[in-house]
C-alpha cells in the first residue's frame, strides 16, 4: 500500500508539473510544487516536510530536525532530542534506559556507554573484565577465592553476611532428610535465627543466597543420641562469614529428638551415607534455576566435620573402614549390636570383608572431640584425607585417652591434633554446656574462638588460600598441640 501511495504521489506531482507547465506556473524542480509555493527550489521535494519548519524542506535541508547536528552525523535524524544511539537499536541514547545494550540498565551499569563492562567492584575505574584484581585487596583474581570480596584476616569472622535455612530432601536410603545450610548473603537485612525454635544464632534465616562466586562446600555431622544438625552453629556460622557454604544434616534415628538406641547399629551405617546424599542434593540444587544456582562447583568436593559421634561419622566418611572380622569376634562376646551391624552389612554386600563407606570427593577432615563408636580401630588408618583432630582434656565422653587411640591410629604423619585445656564434651556443642553445665570448665567464649580459629585457617591451607600457609595455629596457653 505505501508503495502504491508513492507512486500516486508521485504521478500527480508529474499531472501538476505538466499542468504547471501548460499553464505557465513556475516550477524550475518539477516537483509539481509551485516556486513561490515550494521549500525546496532545487531539489524535488513532493511532499513538502520541513520537520523543523525553517522553512526548507528536508529534502534540501542538511539538518532536519534542527538540533544543530547535520543528517549524515545524526542517528536520528527526524528527533530533535536525539542524535546518537550507540546500541543501534532504534532508541536515542537520551531516552534508551540500556545505552550501550549490554543488558545491564544505565542505572546499575558502572560502564554505561562501555558494552564490554559493567561491574567496577573496587571502584578503581576499571571495569572487572579488564581488572587483575577485581575487588581491590591486592590479591590477583588468577589466585583470589574470592575474587569479588577483600580478603580479612582468618583469626576473625569473614567479610560476608552469614545467612542460613533449612530444608527436606529424601535421600539414597529412601529416608527424609533434614538439612541446615549456612551461606554468604547479599540480603542488605534480616532476622537472626532461632533453630528450630530452641537456640538462638547469628545467622540471618531465611535468606537469599549470594551465588556472584564459586563457594567451597563443608559439611557438618552432629554427636550421637543426642545431637541436632546446628549443635555447632558457632563454628559453621563463622565459616560461612568466610565464604564456605556448609551443611548439616540431621541423622534420623540418632537426633536429640528422635534417639532410639536399639537402631544404633543401623544409623551408624547411614550416617556417612546422609552425608553424602547431602553433597548430592546440593549438586542438585547448584544446576539450573534453583536456591543456590552457581554456588558451588561439584568436582571440587567437599571437606567434613563432626563432634563425637559425627566424628566417627567424618572419619568413616574419609575412609575409615571397619572390620567384618573385628565385628566377628565381638558379636562372639555376646554384644547383640556387633552380630547386628554384621548381618545387615552382609545381607546387601555379602562376601565383603570391610566396610567401606568413603566418599572420595571429601578433600578434609576435622574431627572434634572424636568417638569411633567401638567399631574402628585399625581401620582409620585407611583415611586419606588431611585430618585435624581437636578435643578436651575434661571430656569425660569421649576422654582422652580414647581419642589419642583414634590418633594414634591414623597413619598420615601430618594430622594435626590439639587439646584444649579444661574443656569438656560441650565446648564443641554449647547447647550442652546450657543444659548440663560446664561450670569450672574453660570459658566458652574462649573454647569457641580458638576452634573457629584452628578450623577456619586448617580448612584455608588446604584450599592453599593465599598466604594461609604462612600462618601458624593459634599459640595459646589453652591449647596445647600434641
Amino acid at each position: 500500500m505505501r508503495i502504491e501511495a508513492v507512486a500516486l504521489t508521485i504521478s500527480l506531482a508529474l499531472l501538476l508539473a505538466t499542468m504547471a507547465g501548460c499553464t505557465g506556473i513556475s516550477d524550475d524542480d518539477d516537483d509539481g510544487i509551485s516556486n513561490a509555493d515550494d521549500n525546496c527550489l532545487e531539489a524535488q521535494n513532493f511532499d513538502q516536510v520541513d520537520t523543523d519548519a525553517d522553512g526548507l524542506g528536508n529534502a534540501c535541508d542538511d539538518d532536519d530536525d534542527g538540533d544543530g547536528v547535520a543528517d549524515s552525523d545524526d542517528a536520528l535524524p527526524l528527533d530533535p532530542g536525539e542524535t546518537t544511539d550507540m546500541d543501534g537499536d532504534g532508541k536515542g541514547d537520551n531516552s534508551d534506559g540500556d545505552v550501550d545494550g549490554d543488558g545491564i540498565g544505565n542505572g546499575n551499569d558502572a560502564f554505561p556507554l562501555d558494552t564490554s563492562e559493567s561491574v567496577d567492584t573496587d571502584g578503581d575505574g576499571i571495569g572487572d573484565n579488564a581488572d587483575d584484581d577485581d575487588d581491590g585487596d591486592g590479591i590477583a583474581d588468577a589466585s583470589d577465592p574470592f575474587h569479588l570480596t577483600p580478603a580479612t584476616s582468618l583469626d576473625s569472622p569473614g567479610p560476608f553476611i552469614v545467612g542460613t535455612d533449612d530444608f527436606t530432601f529424601t535421600g539414597s536410603t529412601g529416608i527424609e532428610i533434614t538439612v541446615q545450610v549456612w551461606f554468604p548473603t547479599a540480603d542488605l537485612e534480616g532476622e537472626e535465627v532461632i533453630y528450630d525454635n530452641i537456640y538462638p544464632g547469628g545467622a540471618w534465616d531465611s535468606a537469599t543466597p549470594d551465588c556472584s562466586q564459586t563457594l567451597p562446600v563443608a559439611l557438618y555431622s552432629h554427636g550421637t543420641g543426642y545431637g541436632l544438625r546446628w549443635m555447632s552453629a558457632f563454628l559453621t556460622e563463622r565459616l560461612a562469614s568466610h565464604g564456605f557454604l556448609v551443611i548439616a544434616p540431621d541423622h534420623v534415628d540418632d537426633t536429640l529428638f528422635d534417639s532410639d538406641n536399639a537402631k544404633l547399629y543401623q544409623t551408624l551405617l547411614r550416617r556417612p551415607v546422609d552425608l553424602s546424599d547431602t553433597f548430592d542434593w546440593m549438586v542438585e540444587k547448584s544446576e539450573g534455576k534453583r536456591e543456590f544456582q552457581g554456588c558451588i562447583d561439584p568436582s571440587s568436593g567437599y571437606a567434613v566435620m563432626g563432634h563425637s559421634g559425627g566424628g566417627y561419622t567424618a572419619l568413616t566418611a574419609s575412609g575409615a573402614t571397619i572390620s567384618i572380622d573385628d565385628l566377628e569376634a565381638d558379636c562372639g562376646t555376646g554384644i547383640d549390636f556387633y552380630c547386628s551391624m554384621r548381618d545387615t552389612w552382609l545381607e546387601s554386600h555379602p562376601g565383603s570383608d570391610t566396610i567401606d563407606l568413603s566418599d572420595d570427593r571429601i578433600w578434609a577432615t576435622v574431627a572434634l572431640a572424636p568417638w569411633d563408636a567401638f567399631v574402628l580401630g585399625t581401620g582409620l588408618r585407611m583415611v586419606q584425607t588431611p585430618t585435624l583432630v581437636l578435643t578436651g582434656d575434661a571430656d569425660a565422653t569421649t576422654n582422652l585417652s580414647m581419642v589419642m587411640a583414634i590418633v594414634g591410629n591414623l597413619e598420615d604423619p601430618s594430622a594435626l591434633f590439639g587439646v584444649l585445656k579444661n574443656a569438656g564434651h560441650y565446648h564443641f556443642s554449647p547447647i550442652g554446656c546450657d543444659a548440663y553445665g560446664c561450670d569450672g570448665l574453660l570459658n566458652l567464649s574462649i573454647s569457641k574462638e580458638l576452634t573457629n580459629e584452628v578450623v577456619t585457617l586448617f580448612l584455608a591451607q588446604q584450599l592453599q588460600w593465599p598466604g594461609s600457609s604462612d600462618i601458624e595455629m593459634p599459640d595459646s596457653e589453652h591449647l596445647e598441640w600434641q
